[in-house]
């Protein structure tokens, strides 16, 4: 980080953002400055049925959207925990060309995993309607990031089976860093010692 960057910490998420993206993304934004921005909106879908799992989405880019002077909106299509069937819009992004275009690969990651993994989690839950779950993600996750990922997917997943199967669903998980999904202070991983 530069000493630019700190004071404008602006330029060091943009950096972050360019250096994580896909690089045709960060071309177009390029040449959309060049040319002239227009306003646009992204209708995003998934090709396969999932449940709705979009707070991590809708977090981040909350916070982006503030930094970049709240110049896009964010309309979410249906309810966290909501059944969407393949090919149906699940939010839509709309604003600047400019300010959305490097952003398509980093809230893609934030949200089709989610939404895939709430989808395993309410089969699961619904198909063993009677079995309480404890999620123990963190051991298989590529990172911290993906952890909460699919501790959040699996609460949410979790919830939907239960809401409409009577599922006991996820009771809690095996950390304490993501056991608030679960509506839980602790984790509920650990045994006993005798």
């Amino acid at each position: 980080m530069t000493h630019q960057d700190i004071k404008n910490p602006l330029t060091a998420i943009d950096k972050s953002i360019a250096a994580h993206t896909d690089q045709y993304f960060n071309r177009t934004k390029r040449i959309v400055e060049q040319f002239g921005d227009k306003k646009v909106t992204y209708a995003v879908f998934m090709r396969r049925p999932v449940i709705f799992a979009p707070r991590l989405l809708l977090n981040w880019l909350e916070n982006i959207n503030e930094l970049r002077g709240y110049s896009f909106t964010v309309e979410p299509c249906y309810k966290e925990g909501d059944w969407v069937g393949a090919g149906e819009p699940l939010v839509y992004i709309s604003g600047s060309f400019v300010d959305l275009v490097d952003l398509e690969t980093l809230y893609l990651q934030k949200l089709g995993p989610a939404c895939v993994a709430a989808y395993n989690a309410y089969l699961m839950c619904g198909y063993m309607p009677n079995a309480s779950f404890l999620a123990m993600d963190a051991r298989h996750c590529a990172g911290a990031e993906m952890a909460e990922m699919m501790a959040y997917a699996a609460s949410v997943g979790g919830a939907a089976a239960k809401k409409e199967h009577g599922a006991n669903g996820f009771i809690g998980n095996a950390n304490d860093s993501t056991a608030h999904y679960f509506g839980n202070d602790l984790d509920l991983g650990q045994c006993p010692m005798p």
